[in-house]
């Protein structure tokens, strides 16, 4: 594999990983470091599968079950959970 193809993959890895950071901390509203059912229902698509992705039932998502769902959801940059995000208002 050339040099050039492994930065572009790598690349790619590492934006993908921050978008997923980015879409966690715009749903975690208050910033408590947890998503509650609230701060999901901008998102359809979590909501639907909540019961699953909670399996702690604590009844809020912690980072690592919120990337349960993003595993799930990127396999491209079209997929449902990206599709339906909230978009970033600018100012």
């Amino acid at each position: 594999m050339s040099k050039k193809m492994l930065v572009l993959i790598l690349g790619t890895l590492f934006a993908t990983a921050a978008s997923a950071a980015d879409l966690f901390a715009t749903l975690d509203t208050d910033q408590n470091g947890a998503i509650s059912k609230d701060e999901a229902s901008a998102l359809p698509s979590l909501v639907e599968q909540w019961s699953a992705l909670d399996t702690d039932a604590s009844g809020d998502l912690s980072s690592e079950e919120f990337a349960v769902y993003q595993a799930a959801g990127t396999s491209s940059l079209d997929s449902a959970p990206m599709r339906d995000a909230p978009k970033a208002s600018s100012k």
